[in-house]
């Protein structure tokens, strides 16, 4: 996308490191009052059980935005992956999505 500014970024993950990578639409998922659940409710959701598999993580955190959310109908999409990095000796990366 030609107008679209994009920064590269860099960072190392070491052996069992994890990224979480999310659409807006988690962090602006709404309740019927039109609350949005917010970056921090997020992240609780996550490190609910970090170390656990990586359904589990996304199960989490799909399970709050809906508790969150109850009856109300969302308007942006939800969209989420989380990867862990399991070491050089081990398979490379493991990868779990949800949307």
């Amino acid at each position: 996308m030609e107008d679209i500014p994009y920064k590269e970024h860099a960072f190392q993950l070491n052996p069992g490191d994890s990224l979480f990578v999310y659409t807006d639409g988690i962090a602006e998922a709404a309740d019927t009052k039109k609350e949005l659940i917010g970056s921090d409710r997020m992240l609780k959701a996550l490190n609910k059980k970090p170390h656990g598999p990586l359904k589990e993580i996304l199960g989490n955190v799909a399970a709050d935005i809906k508790s969150f959310a109850g009856d109300a109908e969302q308007f942006d999409d939800i969209t989420m992956m989380c990867l862990r990095y399991l070491g050089p000796n081990k398979k490379d990366v493991t990868a779990d999505a949800a949307g």
